[in-house]
């Protein structure tokens, strides 16, 4: 990977990470439920995002397109917290929860990828 690529890639990153921390702040101010509602919600839209680029992938510069996709949208995702609340969702004694976070998790999230590639295919 040309150094230009690693700088944009870690920009992406860096501004993904930002982004997921204001958003996770934002959503846990105004969801109080035990199911870890703020992740999924943005796991959904990380989805969503890198859907509609795999679509549009053609399109678009390569070093945008990884900045973008490897960096901004991995640095937004956050498959790690997704791990760590379902895990201490378990522990916590809240078993059923936990593997209803990860079953839903992995379904809507794969689903939601499908959606954002389905539509960005129709609308371009």
């Amino acid at each position: 990977m040309s150094p230009l690529l690693l700088i944009a890639v870690g920009i992406g990153g860096a501004l993904g990470a930002l982004c997921r921390s204001k958003t996770t702040g934002f959503l846990k101010a105004r969801i109080h439920s035990d199911f870890p509602a703020a992740t999924l919600i943005i796991n959904l839209c990380s989805c969503t995002l890198a859907g509609i680029a795999l679509a549009v992938q053609a399109n678009l510069n390569e070093v945008f397109y990884l900045a973008a996709t490897m960096g901004f949208l991995g640095g937004f995702s956050t498959l790690s917290t997704m791990n760590y609340e379902a895990v201490e969702l378990v522990l916590g004694g809240k078993r059923t929860l936990g593997a209803g976070y990860l079953a839903a998790t992995y379904v809507s999230t794969l689903g939601a990828a499908a959606v954002g590639f389905a539509l960005a295919s129709v609308i371009l």
